[in-house]
Parts: structure tokens; sequence; C-alpha cells
């Protein structure tokens, strides 16, 4: 099928947005001629649109681009959510241990911690779109080797062990640049629309894949759990295919080879590092999304053990539970989600601050519940302080940054994937000292208590719009 390229120029005048609007809206087969119209046909199409234009809150699906980018997304989500369930809950059930539960993410957060920079180098010296297909490659046959692992009786906590840490490796390799790509598939006037938008779809993988996969589990075994995760990356993996190729964006990169990328990569790295150390804005962001990871996301990859021990009677009961609480959590991380795609876009530094404390907040209000019921209430408040801080940090960070640092910023920004799984692991060894409901309203109270100090003695954060 003939394709439609579309030139994403950096110009902020008005013309330049209506000719890449009006273009984002063309049919597939329109003639390359079609793509540059004059500025009265570009204005005249532009009104057209508006005419019947979609809600604002979904600005971000009239290019085509984007659209494609959104599936993979929910496809790669879908999988790597149903993994959180899945994962986890096999290897409570293979040890009933939470310092092994722990140690399961801890397994793949190492890989993260020493190879998100080099992801990040590869993002900026390398095209997104190739990065991005040979990841999800890389996951799809990890989850399938898990898959025939199982259905042949083979399964073991050390097979579970390098197949997380194999993950932790690929996902440091990629997801740097599947962060980095949202400014190549959206207009730049759609730019938060986009992240927002984009968070959305992956609140919706956490609203119905981990139901989906402790279901699987309880009806038909982990193999077919692993198996569904499997086909979810096809779906993803076909969905990448369609987007249109692009060259790498640092300056100079495009004739680099590989092995050039790794031999300059140490360089790339230290210059990452400097720009974030030099540029205010961007250091205090990431230490704030740091800070908000450690000490809010460690319940959810601990989650399937604790609703095993509090609110089940067994590991495959508190599967299907730990499922139904991260998917409730969901529906206010949606609505978190389509809230930030709606509002415009300023005092996004205060809004940041008031999202993390929702989180310490719901976090404190679930370790207080002493039922399903109530815990189902809190998630929901868990997952609306979840939105807001991943969204806005995110957003904020690609408001701020010099494209040519993009990937690199955006591959330290994803460390804080390693920090919740180093944070889980010794969140795991202290539940085991002092027990699970203590520590976790512990992480509440303290990330309530950062929000808080951050609020009062950082002025930066607050004059971020």
């Amino acid at each position: 099928m003939a394709r439609l390229n579309i030139r994403r120029g950096q110009s902020a005048s008005a013309s330049a947005v209506q000719e890449r609007t009006a273009a984002a809206t063309m049919p597939a087969e329109a003639p390359a001629s079609a793509v540059a119209p004059s500025a009265p046909a570009a204005a005249a199409e532009t009104e057209a649109v508006r005419k019947r234009r979609l809600p604002r809150t979904l600005d971000s699906f009239y290019d085509r681009e984007f659209r494609w980018f959104y599936i993979s997304m929910l496809g790669h989500m879908g999988s790597m959510n149903m993994q959180l369930v899945i994962r986890g809950l096999l290897a409570y059930a293979l040890t009933e241990s939470y310092a092994t539960l722990g140690l399961v993410g801890l397994a793949g957060a190492v890989p993260q911690l020493f190879l998100s920079m080099f992801g990040g180098v590869i993002a900026d010296r390398k095209p997104k779109k190739t990065v991005m297909q040979l990841g999800q490659l890389a996951s799809l046959l990890n989850a399938a080797a898990l898959a025939a692992a199982e259905f042949m009786g083979m399964m073991s906590i050390e097979l579970l062990l390098i197949s997380a840490a194999l993950q932790g490796a690929t996902m440091a390799l990629m997801m740097p640049a599947r962060q980095a790509m949202i400014p190549d598939v959206v207009a730049p006037d759609r730019l938060m629309n986009a992240v927002a938008l984009n968070m959305a779809g992956m609140n919706s993988m956490r609203l119905f894949a981990p139901a989906l996969g402790g279901f699987i589990v309880a009806a038909f075994g982990f193999g077919w759990g692993f198996t569904a995760m499997s086909l979810l990356y096809v779906v993803a993996i076909i969905c990448m295919s369609q987007l249109t190729w692009r060259p790498a964006s640092a300056p100079g990169a495009a004739d680099q080879t590989f092995r050039q990328v790794a031999a300059s990569s140490f360089a790339d790295i230290g210059g990452g590092f400097r720009y974030i150390w030099r540029d205010h804005k961007m250091f205090v962001i990431l230490s704030l999304a740091f800070a908000t990871s450690a000490f809010g996301m460690p319940l959810q990859f601990l989650l399937p053990g604790y609703a095993a021990d509090i609110f089940a009677e067994n590991a495959e009961q508190g599967g299907a539970i730990a499922g139904t609480l991260l998917s409730v959590s969901a529906i206010g991380a949606l609505v978190g989600a389509f809230a930030l795609a709606s509002i415009p876009e300023r005092n996004r530094g205060w809004l940041f601050l008031v999202g993390g404390a929702i989180l310490g907040l719901g976090i404190f209000l679930f370790a207080q519940a002493d039922t399903k019921e109530l815990a189902l209430v809190t998630m929901v408040i868990f997952g609306l302080g979840s939105s807001f801080r991943m969204g806005l940090s995110q957003g904020l960070l690609h408001s701020y940054v010099e494209g040519e640092y993009r990937g690199r910023v955006m591959a330290v920004f994803m460390l804080q994937m390693s920090m919740m799984q180093f944070a889980t692991f010794f969140v795991g060894i202290a539940a085991e000292a002092f027990g699970i409901r203590v520590v976790v309203a512990c992480l509440g109270l303290i990330l309530i208590a950062t929000m808080g100090l951050a609020g009062a003695l950082v002025p930066t954060v607050r004059r971020l719009q």
C-alpha cells in the first residue's frame, strides 16, 4: 500500500502547523504533489478538518503515524502488563517468598541499570523504528520460550530469573527509542496531547491486561498466559512495521555503523549526563521522577504476594485478585490521562507535585484497607496519582529537552524502572522483617512528604509550565 511520507519540521510558524495538520488528514493514496499544498489550500483543508474535528482530547489521532504507533504500543504494553501478574504470581507460587518475588524484579533491574544509557545512545544514533522492531522480536522470543518451558514441565525459578534478566536487557536497549519516537509521529503542537494519549493507552492495558492474565492463569495455566503474551507481541511487531522509516536524529549519525556507535557510546553517555547536570529543569524533573518511582511503584510488583497473603486463600486466587486490583487502578489512571490530554499546558510543575502526593495517599490508604472492596477504592486513587506522575514527568521532559539529547534523556528517565525494581527488592526484604502492610504504609507517607518538601524548597518545579 502506498504511504504518505510527511516531513515534520520544527518551525513554530502558523503556516507550517496548518500545512502539517492538513497533510496528516490526507488519505494514504494521495499523490506526492499533495503533500505540500499551497497556503490557501492548506488553510481551507485545515478549516474543513476543524468542522468535523474530534474532541480536543483525541487530536493526535489525526496523525496516521501516531495511530499505528499507538496500536503497536497497546500490543506491547498489554503483554508487559500481563507479565507483571503472570511472572510475579509464578515466582510466588514456586517459592512463597516475598524476597524471591523482589529478586525477580531485581534480575530485570540490573541489566536496565547498566544498559539503559546505551539504549539512549542507540536511540539518538540509529533509526528508532529499527531499534523497536529488534526489541519487540526479542521480547516475543522470550515469552515464547517461557510458554514452551511451562508446557514441557521445565519451569523453574532459575529459568524465570534468566528470562527476567533478558527482558530487562531488551527493555533497556529498546524503550528509550520508543519514548523518543513520540515527537516523530505527531505534529509539534500536539506533543503533550500525544504523550497523554500514550499514557491513556498504557493505562487501558493496565486496566484489562492484568485481569486477563490472572484469568488465563486461573482458567488454563501459566503456559497459556505466556502464549497470550507472545501473540500480543506479534500484534506490536506488525503495527510497528507500518511506520515510516526515519534516519537517526543526532548530527552525523546517519553514516555511523553499530560498531562505531558502540565505540563512541561512553563519550555520548558522558555528554548526556553533562547536559542533564547543567540544565536545572532536566535535573529537577528527573530527580522527582526517580523519587516517585522508588517510593510509589514497588507496590504493583509486590501485589501478587500481597493479595495472596491478605485477601486470598492461595496463590492462584491471589493472582486473580491482584489482576483485579491492578485493573481497577487503571480506571483512575485513565481518568488522569484523559484529564492531562484535555487541559492547557500550564502549571504542570504544580500538577506533577500534586500527582505524586495523590499517589502517596493512595498507597497509604491501601495499606489500611482490611477488605478487598476497600482496597479496590484505594487503587483508583493510586492509579490517578500514578498517571499524573508518569504523564507529566514525560511530557515536561519532551517539552524542555534539546532534540539531539532526547534519546539519552529518555534513557535516564527509563532508569526509574530499574530504580523501582531495586526498591522492590529492598521493600520485599523489609516486608519479611516488619510486615508488608507496615512497609507499604511507610512508602506512602514518605512519598507525600517528598512532594511537600519539593514544592516548598524547589522553586524550579513550581515554575514549570
